[in-house]
């Protein structure tokens, strides 16, 4: 050993979402935190083709139009993964018509990573 004393790893999921580009993302990362003290996602804005709706070309040979997504990553404790699958699916409104898609990665390992107590939450 060198002395270093190394943080253990944690079992974890990862829920990836793509959603509509229209604040879906930050109101689920405020509930996540709020109502089930998940703290680790990040969401990032992205083009999709074909994931909201049916992929359309303008022209014949032309690539499909684009349209701008928010790529939502949650990391969650394996053991509640299945329920915050779930939670996530109605929070975020996946159901309804172009709300998104949401998929529940195999069992990883991840470093824990946990906010300082008190941080105010993110403004719009």
């Amino acid at each position: 050993m060198t002395g270093i004393d190394a943080t253990p790893l944690e079992s974890v999921r990862l829920i990836i979402c793509v959603l509509p580009d229209d604040g879906t993302d930050r109101s689920l990362i405020r509930a996540l935190r709020k109502e089930q003290g998940i703290e680790v996602a990040d969401s990032i804005a992205c083009r999709g083709v074909s994931m909201l709706q049916e992929a359309k070309a303008l022209r014949a040979g032309q690539l499909p139009e684009s349209n701008f997504v928010r790529l939502l990553q949650i990391v969650v404790p394996e053991t509640a993964a299945d329920a915050l699958f779930d939670y996530v699916y109605e929070t975020a409104r996946i159901g309804r018509p172009r709300g998104g898609i949401v998929t529940l990665s195999q069992a990883i390992h991840a470093t824990p990573y946990r906010l300082p107590e008190g941080l105010p939450d993110e403004t719009d």
